[in-house]
C-alpha cells in the first residue's frame, strides 16, 4: 500500500536570525522523500536580519521552499495560519524558527497518520536544547504537551474543522488550540524525542505569570475532561 498524503511543515520566526536556518536545514534534511512534504516559512515582519537568513537559506538549499513575510507583525498564531492556509500537504506540523527536529521526525509521524485513521494527529517527546548545547530528554505528558505545543502532525481538515489558531491570542495560542482540538479528536504519543526544544532566555517559556493567568482563563472558556497524566 503506497500512502500519497504530503506533509506541510510551517516554521514561525520573528526575530530569530541566529536560529531559523538552522531550523530550515533541519527540516530539508529528511529521511522522507522529498516529494512528499514542504516548508512554508513565515516571517511575522522580523526587524533583525531574519528574512535574508530566511531568503538564503532557503534559495541555497531547496528552491521549493515558500517564504512569507508579513507587513506588520501580527503574532505566532496569525502567522501559522499564514503558513497552513498557504500549504497544500494533508498534515501539518509547526516548528519554533529557534527549534530544529530529527531527520526521522516527518517520515515516522506521517507512517502512524497513515496507518491510523482514529487518530487525529500525533505527538513525540523531546530533547531540550540548552544554550550551552547540553541535551537532556524530556517525556511527553499530555499536561506538557498542552503547556508548549510542540512536535506535533496534526490533520490539516481536522485543524480547518475547529478554526485554526486563535489570532487574538499574543500567548498561549497553542494550549488554546489543543483544548479544542483534542475535544474532537484523538492523538497518539510516540515516545521517541524527535523534536528539537531550543531553551534560550527571553523566550516566551520565561515568561511564567501571564502564561498562568492566560492558562486559567482559557481553562474556564474550553474546560475539559481531559486525562492530563
Amino acid at each position: 500500500m503506497t500512502f500519497k498524503t504530503k506533509v506541510s511543515v510551517v516554521i514561525t520566526c520573528y526575530n530569530l536570525e541566529d536560529y531559523v536556518s538552522r531550523a530550515i536545514s533541519s527540516c530539508l534534511n529528511q529521511t522522507l522523500y522529498e516529494g512528499l512534504y514542504e516548508i512554508i516559512v513565515v516571517d511575522d515582519c522580523s526587524t533583525d536580519n531574519s528574512w535574508s537568513m530566511i531568503q538564503s537559506a532557503s534559495a541555497i538549499k531547496n528552491p521549493n521552499v515558500i517564504c512569507i513575510r508579513h507587513d506588520k507583525n501580527l503574532g505566532v498564531a496569525a502567522a501559522s495560519n499564514t503558513g497552513i492556509k498557504a500549504s497544500t500537504g494533508d498534515y501539518i506540523v509547526r516548528v519554533d524558527a529557534d527549534d530544529f527536529i530529527n531527520k526521522n521526525m516527518l517520515s515516522t509521524m506521517k507512517q502512524i497518520l497513515d496507518f491510523n485513521s482514529d487518530f487525529g494527529f500525533v505527538y513525540c517527546d523531546h530533547m531540550v536544547v540548552e544554550q550551552s548545547q547540553a541535551r537532556r530528554f524530556r517525556l511527553n505528558t499530555v499536561e506538557r504537551l498542552l503547556d508548549h505545543g510542540a512536535g506535533v502532525m496534526f490533520r490539516k481538515e481536522c485543524l480547518q474543522t475547529i478554526g485554526l489558531y486563535d489570532e487574538s491570542l499574543r500567548n498561549r495560542e497553542d494550549y488554546d488550540l489543543l483544548l479544542r482540538y483534542m475535544k474532537k479528536f484523538d492523538g497518539y504519543h510516540l515516545r521517541l524525542p524527535y523534536y528539537r526544544y531550543f531553551k534560550r532566555e527571553g523566550s516566551l517559556s520565561t515568561m511564567k505569570q501571564e502564561r498562568e493567568s492566560l492558562k486559567q482563563h482559557l481553562d474556564k472558556k474550553h474546560p475539559t475532561t481531559l486525562n492530563r497524566t
